[in-house]
């Protein structure tokens, strides 16, 4: 059975490993994972780690050159720019690899002699380059919106008038409007202005997980509303805040087919397995048991069964309900 991951950080474990001489990453170290795990489509994110914000833009550039340089030489790797990329390369043994960001930040200090302007060039540009997916904001508030997790103990001010111009922006370009990473303010703000497809590509349900980057029952309503997705996230702390496990994700699968139904699930896995060498966080608090890696994705799907989803809905959800919305935001 296929696989799309709708949020992969792996972007940042091969920028790394080639700024310090290594070479053919994604083939040598992600590959073997991800098609053991039989994900055959993942969208990838360049995300600004937070110690850059003050030249989010440099960085911007030095994960993305790094990024598509290793993608160039990759055998194993396939990336899909438009519609017809998709099609063609459907029933290869690469692994389909969809271009996404995760916060815009960097979006300030594009060039451009007003913020408008900088924000329209940089989409123009990125679009061109083959994007088609963004997160206004990662856990910070910046010029756009404001993120969870970010500036405690201040008021939440949601979207500011450049981040309703992104949001229109966005629209205009057909790009994929993801809410992830918003706090509620801004979620709700983000769904007053989009007349389209909003999905949350790495978030779970908080009626079974309390933690302010999973959904409450009202957002995944409005997500379903706006014909999106969620996809369902592995990390142990958006799962249970004392026993995560694969059992419990399968629980938050349960419950948001329950409220919304299964097409409007999907996976966003959000493993974090591969940022230990940078991140020596990763892994310090806590990890879901029996589900730390793309390794064992079979195992999620196999729960799933056994709890009660047909093959049919299985397949919707670990792949077909991704590619449909995927193929409504790729240009032709």
């Amino acid at each position: 059975m296929k696989v799309f991951d709708l949020h992969s950080d792996l972007f940042t474990d091969i920028a790394m490993r080639r700024s310090q001489g290594e070479r053919r990453v994604f083939d040598r170290l992600h590959y073997p994972k991800l098609k053991k795990g039989h994900v055959d489509s993942v969208l990838c994110v360049i995300w600004v780690e937070r110690e850059f914000r003050q030249t989010s833009l440099a960085r911007f550039r030095f994960l993305y050159d790094h990024v598509m340089e290793d993608l160039a030489e990759s055998e194993h790797a396939a990336v899909c720019r438009t519609v017809h990329e998709m099609e063609n390369k459907r029933d290869t043994d690469r692994v389909k690899v969809y271009l996404g960001l995760e916060g815009l930040t960097f979006m300030e200090a594009w060039e451009g002699a007003s913020v408008e302007e900088r924000v329209t060039r940089a989409f123009h540009e990125l679009d061109q380059e083959g994007f088609h997916h963004a997160i206004l904001a990662w856990n910070e508030h910046n010029f756009l919106a404001s993120g969870t997790g970010a500036d405690n103990g201040h008021d939440p001010k949601g979207l500011s008038p450049d981040g309703i111009a992104a949001i229109k922006e966005m629209e205009r370009l057909n790009w994929l409007i993801d809410v992830s990473h918003m706090d509620e303010t801004s979620f709700w703000d983000i769904e007053r202005h989009v007349n389209g497809t909003l999905i949350a590509s790495h978030s779970n349900a908080r009626a079974i997980c309390d933690h302010e980057r999973n959904l409450t029952d009202s957002q995944l309503k409005a997500i379903a509303q706006k014909q999106g997705l969620i996809g369902l996230n592995a990390h142990y702390e958006f799962i249970d805040p004392e026993k995560p496990s694969l059992e419990r994700l399968v629980d938050h699968a349960v419950y948001i087919s329950d409220l919304v139904g299964t097409e409007h699930l999907a996976f966003g896995f959000d493993f974090l397995d591969f940022l230990a060498p940078y991140d020596t966080t990763v892994g310090a608090g806590g990890k879901t048991a029996g589900f730390e890696s793309a390794l064992q994705v079979p195992h999620l799907l196999e729960r799933m069964a056994q709890r009660g989803f047909t093959q049919q809905e299985i397949e919707r959800i670990s792949f077909g309900n991704a590619m449909e919305v995927m193929k409504r935001h790729m240009k032709k």
